[in-house]
């Protein structure tokens, strides 16, 4: 701690009650340290919840390296990911500055989803509450990485403008599954179409739904997907649009979600991520999965 302290500090964001650095050691490793104040917690409450979350293993939760605690502040550790967010993937790609084909969206879902379904399958999960694509980061192999897990518990539900971005929250404005699903909805959302509500503050299931009951289903897909993944776009579109319904009981279960994207995807076995190529599934020993997902999983039709 004392040469996180000492190091020099390069401030990556921030906003009223956080910042965000990256900090390089004496020995060249890189970390992500996530500075928060006025945080409404007790110092021995934070401190019991930072280490639950970091006996929380999985390969699609970005691990808490370590914390620092005190009555003015809280510093959080995480090993620094050069690859970036989602967000930042997303973007360089709707500018045409790199690729973003289709089965890379799809096994980035099911990291998202996979790692979701670990945290509340787990006994009094602590729900996210702020998922959104900045929030995703991605490692060396781009696998997505969920990050800023474990404190929108403590923050001011009056200023949770500050940590949440509107367009992912779900109605209701809980901490619970039923809301990150809702988020996840809205992440599925933003693959499918390219859009990207960080940036562009769209209401996109309002959008999306807005489109499908005009009949316009088949123009909400991004290039990429009508070109090379249409066939298996509209199953994953009627996901996304469960997930995001305005009745939180309405929502499907992660596990439920985890199962109907696995079952899309072909996995176990071979993911359909084209006409042409194939990959097999990096975790296929993460989940077993013992739901059955309601019979009212209907793909909306089409207008191509």
């Amino acid at each position: 701690m004392n040469d996180l302290l000492e190091a020099g500090a390069d401030l990556q964001n921030q906003n009223l009650c956080s910042s965000l650095y990256k900090v390089v050691l004496k020995n060249n490793a890189a970390y992500a340290v996530k500075r928060l104040k006025k945080l409404q917690v007790s110092f021995d409450e934070f401190g019991r919840t930072m280490r639950k979350i970091g006996y929380m293993k999985h390969p699609n939760i970005l691990p808490l390296v370590g914390y620092n605690s005190t009555n003015e502040e809280k510093l959080l550790m995480y090993n620094y990911q050069d690859n970036g967010s989602l967000l930042h993937l997303l973007d360089n790609y709707v500018e045409g500055k790199r690729d973003f084909p289709w089965r890379l969206r799809l096994l980035i879902a099911l990291g998202i989803v996979r790692g979701l379904e670990f945290i509340h399958q787990k006994p009094d999960p602590i729900p996210h509450g702020n998922l959104k694509l900045s929030n995703i980061l991605l490692d060396d192999d781009m696998e997505p990485l969920i990050s800023e897990y474990g404190f929108s518990r403590f923050t001011d539900p009056n200023k949770a403008s500050l940590y949440s971005s509107n367009g992912y929250m779900a109605p209701e404005r809980s901490l619970s599954e039923a809301a990150d699903v809702y988020s996840f909805g809205v992440i599925l959302l933003e693959l499918l179409t390219g859009k990207t509500v960080e940036k562009t503050g769209i209401d996109l299931p309002k959008w999306v739904k807005s489109m499908v009951r005009e009949e316009w289903t088949g123009e909400v897909f991004d290039k990429e997907v009508s070109r090379s993944a249409k066939q298996w776009a509209f199953p994953l579109l009627n996901v996304a649009l469960k997930c995001v319904s305005v009745d939180p009981d309405s929502r499907p279960s992660t596990l439920e979600v985890l199962e109907k994207i696995e079952e899309v995807a072909g996995i176990p076995g071979e993911v359909p991520a084209s006409p042409s190529c194939s990959i097999e599934s990096s975790h296929q020993d993460c989940c077993l999965l013992h739901s059955v997902i309601p019979e009212t999983w209907d793909t909306p039709g089409s207008n191509s």
